[in-house]
């Protein structure tokens, strides 16, 4: 099993909740995230990723459980298995993307979020992280 690990970034605008969607360089939409490089712990590895692919910093973790994705694609004719776990947290500084891996970036609302969101894996994290900033 493939392991990798992200941030969801929000900000507040206005009385509405913004997340950064990502645009990576395979053409798919999703989060920031990353594979972590020993002796790095989960958290460790999502805010390094999520500094070097977009230059933000964690302002603030969010107090709930993490998010997880798993699914399956094929690489190279070998079958993959993969699991990513997200922090959703208030993030703070300039976007400034890492072009080898991303392409695009856009802070958009959790609607504009969930019809970006290429895959089914990421559209059902948009439904799951409205729930949470509803609350």
């Amino acid at each position: 099993m493939e392991r990798s690990y992200g941030i969801i970034p929000l900000k507040k605008s206005k009385a509405s909740w913004q997340l950064l969607m990502v645009k990576h360089q395979a053409g798919h939409w999703a989060f920031p995230k990353g594979h972590p490089d020993p002796p790095e712990s989960p958290i460790e590895t999502a805010e390094r990723e999520l500094k070097e692919e977009t230059h933000l910093e964690v302002a603030e973790m969010l107090q709930v459980a993490p998010l997880q994705e798993s699914y399956r694609f094929e690489r190279e004719g070998k079958k993959i298995e993969k699991s990513v776990t997200y922090y959703l947290a208030l993030v703070q500084g300039e976007v400034h993307l890492q072009s080898a891996e991303l392409s695009e970036g856009r802070w958009v609302d959790l609607l504009e979020a969930t019809q970006l969101a290429t895959f089914p894996e990421c559209k059902k994290l948009c439904s799951e992280i409205s729930k949470i900033l509803k609350r």
